[in-house]
């Protein structure tokens, strides 16, 4: 439908290089995050615990921020009504802002100042209950992938507990693209950011490319705000 390929389009051309965010090309192609068939590894308890958590909210915020600039690129605001998801998602890139509002009974896109309004039974309307969320209210925003990692490192910070993952990008790349209008990927690394209790606090999500010879690397943050605090979601767009 035009809501599924509208957005999994904007996602490609605005923000190709941030992987986590592409949570729907991901389940389609089959990932699955903490296999069952791979040995726990160092880091991936907490990881669990990061995903229960997050799951069992009644509501947030999901904020993904260029760490290069401090500029938030995307926001994904949540709550549960009666079991319903209620949702704004929000874009910006390049001066311009996507707004996407699902209130359970339609949902609402304003791209480039149009605004469409689409309800059941039109495909471009989904209905998200909490036993078959969205991606973004599930556990899949925490990438990890035991079965791609090369290299793990742990460091304790100031109480804080910092969980390194790099990736093979050969292996990556037989599940997922990882050439862009950036080049062809030649890092990725994520970086877990833990409490002293054990509490998710950030994850930092960094790659590189090899565009002919130039570098070019990107760095992204993850956060979840206003845990269980929002009761609401106000709809921005105007028709």
């Amino acid at each position: 439908g035009e809501l599924c390929s509208s957005v999994l389009l904007w996602r490609f051309n605005n923000m190709k290089k941030m992987l986590s965010i592409l949570m729907c090309v991901v389940i389609l192609m089959g990932f699955t995050s903490c296999s069952s068939k791979v040995n726990t590894i160092e880091g991936q308890d907490l990881i669990a615990s990061a995903q229960k958590a997050y799951k069992a909210l009644d509501s947030a915020r999901l904020v993904i921020t260029d760490a290069d600039t401090g500029k938030v690129q995307q926001q994904f605001t949540f709550c549960y009504d009666d079991k319903i998801l209620h949702y704004l998602f929000e874009s910006t890139s390049g001066g311009k802002v996507y707004y996407e509002y699902n209130n359970g009974k339609n949902v609402q896109i304003q791209k480039s100042g149009k605004v469409k309004t689409y309800k059941w039974p039109n495909s471009n309307f989904k209905k998200y209950k909490r036993s078959s969320t969205h991606p973004n209210a599930d556990t899949g925003i925490f990438f990890f992938e035991p079965k791609y990692i090369s290299d793990i490192k742990v460091d304790k910070t100031d109480g804080n507990t910092e969980v390194f993952y790099s990736y093979d990008i050969k292996k990556l790349a037989k599940k997922m693209t990882t050439k862009t209008t950036d080049g062809k990927m030649t890092v990725f690394e994520t970086k877990f950011i833990f409490d002293k209790n054990g509490n998710f606090q950030k994850l930092l999500e960094t790659s590189s490319f090899d565009n002919d010879g130039e570098k070019i690397s990107h760095t992204y943050s993850v956060e979840i705000t206003d845990r269980n605090e929002i009761k609401e979601i106000v709809n921005p767009i105007k028709d």
